[in-house]
């Protein structure tokens, strides 16, 4: 592989079909088989040609791996080409991190084809997937979806239109700048449709045990110097932790889920472990 810089290096936003097009051509993907460009190009159509290739995070690419799953191609099988498409893509400096590097093929991704069933679908929604929120913030997420699926892909329409009667493309600032807020736009788009198909509200969850969940407020005593905080435990949607508001994915929501008033754990912290005692669970 050559490391002279490619003709995209030093534009202002790469597309994916920018970088599709340069990988394409460069000896890394010599190996790779008509199967592949073909996975490759279905990847790119799925996130948008014109999107910025800055803008594809991982999640993302487990979303489209995951939509293969009960398809005749398995996630698997993209795995190759999409390594070495941001392998490449990060090596020449079309993007700053690799987004490759965390993601995993989805379970049941082998080389047959998976027969969906309610059961796996069931236990997706209750694991990592679930998205926590209050009521109040759900309306703000499905507003803002509307909002953004509206007057937002209005506006950038008319920024393409009036940026494409400027003349030649190949040199025009603001038509490149409007392609850019265009991938910007629907990947955020995709990003609340995504949260708002896995919603779960806090109000609604069961909290008569004893155990911390979702919605609870928690306080807790630090062993080490005796020191008390109290917490309310949330979705990452609502994260703060200034007003008290953790989420269940962060180390101490991760470590309390589930305990009960009188329980000690365990926090691993860039200090060191700090124990804390569970005093009262609300």
């Amino acid at each position: 592989m050559t490391s002279s810089q490619p003709a995209l290096a030093g534009t202002t936003v790469v597309t994916l079909g920018q970088a599709r097009d340069e990988f394409r051509r460069s000896p890394a993907a010599s190996k790779l088989s008509a199967e592949d460009d073909a996975r490759l190009r279905k990847f790119v159509t799925w996130c948008g040609v014109s999107s910025a290739i800055e803008t594809i995070q991982p999640f993302k690419i487990q979303q489209f791996l995951e939509q293969q799953l009960n398809t005749s191609s398995p996630p698997r099988s993209y795995v190759p080409v999409l390594r070495a498409f941001f392998a490449f893509a990060h090596e020449r400096g079309l993007i700053s991190t690799n987004p490759m590097a965390e993601v995993h093929a989805p379970r049941g991704s082998g080389s047959t084809r998976r027969i969906a069933s309610p059961a796996p679908r069931a236990t997706a929604a209750r694991g990592t997937d679930v998205v926590y929120v209050s009521r109040g913030q759900y309306e703000s997420m499905r507003a803002e979806l509307e909002r953004l699926r509206t007057e937002e892909r209005h506006r950038i329409s008319r920024l393409l239109h009036d940026a494409i009667k400027d003349g030649d493309l190949s040199e025009n600032a603001a038509y490149d700048d409007a392609k850019m807020r265009q991938g910007l736009l629907e990947a955020r788009i995709r990003e609340l449709e995504q949260k708002l198909r896995n919603v779960e509200l806090i109000e609604e969850q069961d909290r008569s045990g004893a155990g911390v969940t979702v919605g609870s407020r928690v306080r807790l005593q630090e062993l080490a110097s005796g020191d008390e905080i109290e917490y309310q435990v949330v979705g990452p949607e609502e994260t703060d932790p200034r007003a008290g508001k953790i989420s269940h994915r962060s180390p101490v929501g991760t470590a309390i889920m589930g305990k009960s008033a009188g329980d000690e754990v365990e926090v691993a912290a860039p200090g060191g472990t700090v124990r804390y005692r569970i005093v009262a669970v609300d």
